[in-house]
């Protein structure tokens, strides 16, 4: 096999016949590439993740065992390199962790595998070496030699979803046009967010924003069975924002919202919402039996309209009355979304997914002098 098992379409081919291979970590292959001969390596691929992206390489190593050596090289952004480093320098342990590391390497690699890397593949750590034409002498230096083996194709890990995603802990929104929509974002957001008290067994996010657009009739009718009780909260100039230092949100959350169901756009600042463990699983059953659907609500801070126009991307800002608020122009979607994003014009995932998506549509009309009309295949 010439080309890597995995990726092949993120890694450069050079010389199929050639036994190096180069890993250039965060610095982009293109740079190198133009300062190496094409006859003196056999690929050349980025290495971001130190963690998956190390277990794709050492497949792609296996399935080719006329890799005998790799350098590695280029700027190191996120410690990525030090996985693979200490793989083939220090050997991996009991608990197959590669020692010095936080990196387990999945069930699917063998221990006779690792054996097999280890004892074939020379590693030749390189980072030292800025001036990538100095890289190219340095690889002219290593011998040929001939493949150690048979191909050994190994299946790819199976990616398993944790139950809590990583946050940076700034801050979360939950917010819906009715009190179940809102109640089940913060549920969900807790959930995969929250930071789990071994001393308070409960569950909690911090600096959360509640905003509920306004109470069915049916939410109005489950409330009064509710017993309200007196609300906790700071006072607050604006009479539909209320303020809490913490909040149970399970059943405590419901009380406190039970005198409130007359008001509309309803905001609620919570600087701690939790749930205590005993809530966890029914939680989790709520969200089971009321699926998320997708669901276009306005974005509060405005709408992005989008055309072209003398050869430029025009982008106007409105409100959600329609009012136009701004209006620039671009040539490119980079400018225009770095400036959208600097200003806050959006302040929903979804809408910034899908505008970053029409200005890349935009910017390529374009290029290829066709008409763009937003929301509208080219």
């Amino acid at each position: 096999m010439a080309k890597p098992q995995y990726y092949s379409d993120s890694v450069h081919l050079s010389n199929p016949d050639s036994n190096i291979a180069i890993v250039c970590l965060w610095t982009k292959k293109e740079r190198i590439i133009e300062k190496l001969e094409a006859k003196n390596y056999r690929f050349i691929g980025q290495l971001y993740s130190k963690d998956y992206g190390l277990q794709i390489l050492l497949r792609n190593l296996l399935a080719n065992p006329g890799i005998t050596d790799l350098a590695v090289t280029g700027i190191d952004l996120n410690n990525s390199s030090q996985g693979l480093v200490n793989f083939f320098e220090k050997g991996v342990d009991r608990e197959r962790k590669i020692i010095g590391t936080s990196i387990y390497l999945d069930e699917h690699i063998k221990e006779e595998y690792i054996a097999i890397l280890r004892k074939n593949v020379t590693l030749h750590d390189v980072r030292n070496i800025k001036d990538f034409s100095e890289l190219n002498k340095y690889i002219k230096q290593i011998s040929f030699k001939k493949p150690y083996g048979e191909p050994i194709h190994v299946e790819l890990p199976k990616i398993i979803p944790p139950a809590r995603f990583p946050s940076d802990g700034s801050g979360f929104k939950a917010r819906g046009k009715t009190f179940a929509d809102a109640y089940q974002s913060l549920l969900r957001k807790i959930l995969r967010f929250g930071y789990y008290d071994h001393e308070k067994n409960e569950l909690s996010i911090t600096s959360v924003s509640l905003f509920i657009k306004k109470f069915s009739e049916e939410e109005k009718k489950f409330f009064k069975t509710r017993k309200p009780v007196e609300l906790p909260a700071r006072k607050h100039e604006d009479k539909n924002v209320l303020i809490l230092e913490e909040a149970e949100s399970w059943e405590y959350l419901k009380d406190i919202i039970a005198g409130l169901t007359g008001k509309e756009n309803l905001s609620i600042l919570i600087g701690k919402a939790y749930l205590k463990e005993k809530d966890i699983e029914s939680a989790i059953d709520t969200l089971d039996n009321h699926p998320k659907t997708l669901k276009w609500d306005p974005d509060p801070h405005g709408n992005i309209v989008i055309r072209t126009e003398n050869k430029k991307i025009v982008v106007n800002h409105f409100d959600q009355d329609g009012k136009l608020l701004d209006e620039f122009t671009g040539s490119t979607a980079k400018e225009l979304y770095r400036k959208i994003d600097s200003e806050d014009r959006i302040s929903m995932l979804y809408h910034a997914l899908d505008i970053g998506a029409e200005l890349y549509k935009a910017e390529q009309a374009l290029k290829q002098g066709r008409k763009y009309e937003q929301d509208k295949p080219l």
